[in-house]
């Protein structure tokens, strides 16, 4: 699972885990469950998804560099409420 806050045009990237069979079908790949995405907070700018996925997908950030990947099992916490500037949210 991975917990993302996304503004406009960012975005989630979902791809096959290393050293998965390239051979695998949708069906094997889904066999554990589907992907499932979650906004559990939708802002002025900003949405926060909840993404999970089944083991043999990896989930990351698409503008992260090759190290912050996580594997489908991963929990990264929500990100820390900011506060609210007078009028405008961040």
């Amino acid at each position: 699972m991975l917990v993302v806050t996304r503004k406009e045009n960012e975005s989630i990237k979902i791809e096959p885990v290393e050293g998965v069979d390239p051979s695998l079908t949708l069906r094997e790949v889904f066999a554990h469950g589907p992907i499932v995405l979650k906004l559990t907070h939708v802002g002025q700018r900003r949405v926060r998804i909840v993404v999970e996925a089944p083991s043999a997908l990896k989930i990351m950030r698409n503008e992260a560099p090759a190290a912050d990947c996580m594997g489908s099992e991963h929990v990264v916490p929500a990100e820390e409420p900011r506060r609210r500037r007078s009028g405008s949210e961040g």
